[in-house]
């Protein structure tokens, strides 16, 4: 209550205030009939203000909004002026990002941690997340994450530790008028320049047509008001057939842009304005600004249009439509991402933070003769989606670079460029200036600096590129990456950057399973590093990798008995339940769960590099006894975590862990974990699938299902290992180790032979919408793993009877047509891909026609 108090003095208004919890948690929350009974009292003067009801009063003045962690996706677009984070252990790095990023410039952001006497207690506190972290073979968490999350709240020069009397707690580096980090000259003398210009354009303006000086009155950044400018231009164009892309950073003026856009578009008489986004509860800052707008223009409510809410209690009342009968009826109408049948008559879609609707679902929206309007989030959590960035976008351009031109224009403060796409117009808007927040705003930066959210962009580097071979693997030590210091940020902000940059799904919470998992690994390709050199060379490629498997048969037999499916062990509990064989699970294997190439590096060999060393190291080509030696006396985690336990109980200021381990290791200076086979999974695509066969991958599973978000077929692939450990330490465990890699690629054969078998019928069912090409690409990669045994009479008599052979015969000869012998077809096709017709050879043009 006193921190709200002092900051409605400062403010000079009652912010809201947004209350987190988890699920069935004590919160202070009182009823409306007793918040009612309480105002009534208060007015008669049955009852006094004092400390008894000081919090209920609290209560009744302020507008407060809870919201369960798990309900944190329902507030996404709205602004509170505070904050309060109560049950800390339910917090995940997704529930922190969009939380405190709908806290405005001037706010606070409050972290209630009742029972524990220092921040330092974060850093060991057990979060519910680990629960799912863990597997059969890797049961124990360390929280890098919190430990992290500790050291990081240095960084912020607005952060402070209060106890319950709110008396400073010294657990910090000491605040002092030389740290705090105002805004420099450059960026003021910027944010003076862009005023300046804005006002400029309003005055340029001035003496325009309606609505353009009235809505330019709106804006509040020369940024949002050129996108308004832009996309008025589109709407008043002719055909119809125009997509604007809005992107920016988090509290740029995305939504008020939108916002202004559609007033005009009323203005211009559009008749059917369709909006939609992921909740219609995040739409609250685009009606606000639609509404703005209509004043502007002289629009009355109820006189000129009116507002109607929705009745669902899931969506709390938000607007789903706005009738507007001033000269004749028009309609703003909010459609769910995946209505878009009901857009037939659409003139104008607005589509509000696409990235976080499944591709699919935009794909199928932008699809009609009328404009389309989306925006979408690059930074912060609501950017983490990068599907519409990497995916939509890109074949748009691709589409366009077909046409007969290309126009690309740029201006100093936001960034445009136009490409026609078979009859539509693709127009691409930047905001960069920030609205809710100021320059530099030290939350702002110490979130994005704490979830590595402000690495959309891979910096480019000026060195020649090494040849790939020369190229060298390093093993990534975690509790040295996440320890904090300046050194190890460096890399980690470039490893989350290639990362980033190379997916088209990112969440915060990747960086939290990278942290906490216990069962996570990260590998850098490296260029040749020479003595002498000052730091790091450019990471090339980034390989995140997780161990699988190893669960005893009986305890799988029990779990598949149930038809239970345990989290994590992703590949071998898939495979286990596809071919009915507990013995999978037995098997440890390593899955890929990401490969990143750096963007200026793609298709240079960099990948497949990485790849190849992977798989030397874990078949135990790469062990070195000597160099095995050295690394023997260096301090494991729990001694290290001891060790850090006693320095800490002598500092008091919190400070980075100090720690003798390196930040990387050679592949030699590690010995490997024991791994029977490797494997992946992906969104099964033409060239990933062509990448992997390659690396010599099998696909063993392919999902029947498209994925909502990609809509492309998940697909596992997997690669036996022959294990070649050499090593003392490892010599016990050789034999056992042969006959497990032994069995494990006689299991993957015959798995081979039976998934092939069911991936061809599936191809006239489910997988029916599978690219020809692609099916003949699956295919293939098993044409090393099929017996090359040539069919006889007996067998084959079985599948083609005698009267079928003289209809082959009449065809043969051009005695017959097509249609007699096409029942035919698909016994012979699986005759000939399953290799029973040796001396049959076709072109991969009849082999396509054939799939």
């Amino acid at each position: 209550m006193v921190i709200h108090h002092l900051i409605s003095k400062a403010l000079g208004e009652r912010p809201s205030v947004l209350w987190c919890h988890k699920r069935d948690s004590d919160v202070p929350r009182q009823s409306r009939k007793q918040l009612k009974k309480l105002e009534k009292n208060l007015k008669s003067g049955k009852c006094d203000i004092s400390k008894e009801n000081a919090f209920d009063v609290f209560m009744l003045s302020t507008g407060v909004k809870y919201c369960c962690f798990n309900d944190s996706q329902s507030i996404l677009g709205n602004t509170y002026g505070m904050c309060v984070i109560q049950d800390f252990e339910g917090v995940t790095a997704n529930t922190l990002c969009r939380i405190t990023e709908t806290v405005s410039g001037g706010g606070a952001v409050i972290l209630l941690l009742p029972g524990m006497n220092s921040l330092r207690c974060l850093s060991s506190l057990k979060m519910d997340i680990h629960s799912r972290l863990k597997t059969h073979s890797h049961p124990n968490v360390i929280p890098l994450f919190n430990e992290r999350f500790v050291v990081s709240l240095s960084w912020c020069k607005s952060f402070l530790v209060l106890d319950s009397k709110l008396q400073l707690v010294p657990e910090l580096p000491t605040l002092n008028d030389t740290q705090v980090e105002n805004i420099n000259c450059k960026q003021l003398t910027a944010l003076q320049t862009s005023q300046t210009q804005l006002e400029d354009l309003r005055n340029s303006l001035h003496d325009a047509e309606k609505p353009l000086p009235h809505l330019m009155s709106c804006c509040w950044t020369l940024d949002q008001a050129k996108a308004v400018l832009k996309m008025i231009d589109v709407l008043t164009e002719k055909g119809g057939r125009g997509t604007v892309s809005l992107t920016a950073g988090r509290g740029r003026g995305k939504s008020a842009a939108l916002g202004l856009a559609v007033a005009a578009a009323v203005h211009f008489s559009l008749n059917n304005i369709f909006v939609t986004s992921p909740a219609p509860t995040n739409l609250a800052t685009f009606f606000e600004f639609v509404f703005k707008g209509f004043d502007a223009l002289g629009y009355q409510e109820q006189s000129d249009y009116e507002i109607i809410q929705s009745t669902n209690a899931e969506f709390g009342g938000a607007i789903v439509r706005v009738s507007v009968f001033r000269e004749y009826r028009q309609i703003i109408q909010y459609v769910e991402p995946t209505d878009c049948a009901k857009l037939s008559q659409a003139e104008l879609l607005v589509i509000d933070e696409a990235a976080a609707i499944p591709l699919p679902h935009v794909k199928a929206l932008i699809g009609g003769s009328y404009n389309v309007i989306m925006s979408s989030t690059i930074t912060g959590y609501e950017g983490t989606g990068r599907s519409l960035s990497l995916k939509l976008l890109q074949q748009l351009r691709e589409q366009a670079a077909a046409s007969s031109g290309v126009n690309i224009a740029t201006t100093t403060s936001i960034q445009t460029s136009a490409v026609s796409s078979r009859g539509r117009t693709l127009h691409e808007l930047t905001l960069s200036e920030s609205v809710r927040y100021s320059p530099g705003d030290p939350v702002e930066s110490w979130l994005y600096r704490l979830l590595c959210l402000d690495t959309p962009t891979v910096p480019s580097h000026t060195s020649s590129c090494p040849p790939p071979q020369n190229c060298s693997l390093y093993y990534v030590n975690r509790s040295v990456l996440l320890s904090g210091h300046n050194e190890s940020e460096h890399l980690l902000s470039e490893i989350m950057s290639l990362l980033a940059a190379s997916h088209y799904r990112n969440s915060p919470d990747d960086l939290q399973i990278l942290s906490d998992a216990p069962a996570h690994s990260i590998f850098v390709l490296l260029p040749p590093v020479y003595q002498g050199m000052e730091s790091l060379p450019p990471v090339l490629a980034v390989v995140q990798v997780c161990v699988e498997g190893g669960i005893p048969s009986q305890v799988s037999e029990n779990v598949l008995r149930r038809g239970e499916r345990p989290g994590g062990d992703l590949v071998p509990w898939t495979l286990a339940s596809q071919f009915l064989s507990s013995g999978i699970t037995s098997d440890v294997g390593l899955r890929i769960v990401r490969v990143a190439a750096h963007p200026d590096y793609q298709s240079m060999g960099y990948g497949s590099r990485a790849i190849n060393l992977l798989k030397e190291y874990y078949s135990g080509q790469h062990v070195s006894l000597e160099e095995k030696t050295t690394t023997s006396h260096t301090l494991t985690r729990e001694k290290q975590q001891q060790q850090d336990d006693d320095d800490d109980n002598t500092q008091q200021i919190i400070t980075p862990r100090k720690t003798s381990e390196p930040l990387l290791l050679k592949l030699s200076e590690r010995v490997p974990e024991n791994v029977d086979y490797l494997s992946v999974s992906y969104g099964l695509t033409l060239p990933l699938l062509r990448f992997w066969s390659r690396a010599g991958y099998l696909p063993l599973y392919i999902s029947q299902v498209q994925n909502k978000t990609t809509g492309e077929h998940s697909c596992m692939m997997v690669n036996p290992l022959n294990n070649n450990n050499n090593t003392d330490d490892l010599t016990d465990n050789t034999a056992n180790n042969n006959n497990n890699n032994e069995s494990c690629s006689a299991s993957v054969k015959t798995n081979s032979q039976e998934f092939l078998r069911r991936f061809k019928s599936l191809l006239g069912g489910p997988l029916s919408d599978l690219h020809p090409m692609l099916a003949l690409g699956v295919i293939q990669a098993h044409a090393n793993t099929l017996p090359h045994k040539e069919i006889e009479w007996n067998e084959l008599r079985n599948v083609i009877s005698g009267h079928d052979l003289m209809r082959l015969e009449r065809y043969s000869k051009n005695l017959a047509d097509r249609h007699l012998i096409a029942d035919l077809l698909t016994s012979i096709a699986t005759l000939f891909f399953l290799q029973r017709l040796p001396s049959v050879h076709l072109s991969p043009l009849q082999s396509v026609s054939k799939v």
